[in-house]
């Protein structure tokens, strides 16, 4: 289970930068005039939503793991179980 919630957040941290290289990419080609702005406009939108999607599915995956270490902790404890 640890190895996915690792793989998931890598996964999702590898998309983001790979996204923010990319509209720094379109930028680059807009500059040199290699595209023109709207097909810019819609690569930079694409790209901006695929950042937002991995931020989502990266907080869900990290925040699955901080609950699951919480119940960890507080079962040990004794505080769930009450014993």
């Amino acid at each position: 289970m640890w190895l996915a919630i690792g793989v998931g957040i890598a996964g999702g941290v590898f998309i983001v930068a790979r996204s923010a290289i990319q509209i720094a990419s379109v930028a680059y080609r807009v500059i040199e005039k290699e595209i023109d702005a709207r097909t810019a406009t819609r690569q930079t939108t694409l790209l901006s939503l695929a950042i937002v999607a991995a931020l989502i599915v990266t907080s869900v995956v990290a925040g699955y793991a901080i609950l699951v270490m919480f119940a960890t902790l507080l079962e040990g404890s004794g505080l769930i179980n009450g014993s």
